[in-house]
């Protein structure tokens, strides 16, 4: 009921008006776009429903998005000391996190048939796995419990292989995903110019919570995930994107020692106006969920909540 009145809102308030009238005053404001997974055309939603966003709603929301906006790489949205390439209209970047096989399929189909640019954040270590323990753990796509999550990502530190065992030793019910619900082998992320060209950042070795690490546990996860991708390929972009979008004073210190452009959170102020961004490790982007409306992204580009 509480969705139903929600959306019932977001419709009322796009079309009275308000919503145009908000993005016309941002409108040469920058915002990233944050998306996971996306669901190919006639394949099952397994998983934390929320990540997973289907083809469909994703290219509709992709030529919503082009209509008087202009969606730039993240090379081009930011200088490296943080200055914003600002331009007569409201400028988008799309990103995804962890490499998901129906994003880097169906997701850059769409992209490339539209010209698109993006950029993925890759977790290295987890590629060619089974699945991400949150997909693996949310069965019936329900959204985990809080107490299995706070646990999870505090005592166990967002450590995939660690959670997993856990939960087996609870014996909670684990899930097998389908392909296009786990990330790519190796192989087929190297191969990725003919998927549509994406440039690739870093998302640490493992996704584990940085804000629960020591200091050398954090260099390790940063460096060797950069490193990784630096030699292996020449898309990469010298971008972090911070796994859960967690992160704490000493995990900013290290990504700003070891990176020469940006860091990126989730939530916060995520429409960015003005010459600069305030914080080059602490990037807002606005993540687009599974289940948000065209009127609901439109009132998140226009900085209304």
């Amino acid at each position: 009921m509480a969705k139903g009145w929600k959306r019932v809102a977001e419709v009322a308030l796009h079309r009275s008006g308000i919503v145009g009238i908000a993005e016309r005053r941002r409108r040469s404001s920058l915002v990233i776009l944050a998306y996971h997974n996306i669901v190919p055309r006639g394949e099952d939603l397994v998983g934390d429903a929320s990540l997973h966003v289907d083809q469909e709603v994703f290219a509709d929301q992709l030529d919503w998005l082009l209509e008087g906006r202009d969606i730039v790489s993240l090379r081009d949205a930011l200088t490296p000391d943080g200055e914003i390439d600002r331009g007569a209209r409201t400028r988008l970047v799309v990103t995804f996190d962890d490499a998901y096989r129906g994003a880097m399929t169906s997701g850059m189909e769409e992209l490339r048939k539209r010209g698109v640019p993006s950029t993925v954040f890759v977790p290295p270590g987890l590629l060619g796995t089974e699945g991400f323990w949150w997909d693996r753990l949310a069965v019936g796509g329900a959204p985990l419990e809080g107490a299995v999550r706070d646990h999870a990502l505090g005592a166990l530190r967002g450590r995939g292989h660690d959670i997993l065992e856990w939960a087996r030793g609870e014996s909670m019910p684990i899930q097998d995903v389908p392909a296009h619900a786990r990330p790519l082998t190796e192989d087929e992320l190297l191969s990725h110019p003919t998927l549509g060209a994406p440039t690739l950042g870093a998302h640490t070795w493992s996704h584990p919570n940085l804000a629960m690490l020591d200091g050398r546990e954090v260099a390790d996860e940063l460096g060797r995930s950069r490193e990784w991708l630096k030699s292996r390929t020449d898309h990469y972009v010298d971008w972090l994107a911070y796994p859960y979008g967690l992160t704490n004073r000493g995990a900013e210190d290290a990504a700003a020692g070891l990176f020469r452009a940006s860091a990126l959170i989730a939530g916060g102020a995520a429409v960015i106006r003005g010459a600069r961004v305030g914080s080059l490790q602490r990037v807002p982007r606005l993540n687009v969920p599974r289940g948000m409306s065209i009127e609901g992204l439109a009132l998140r580009l226009a900085g209304l909540p």
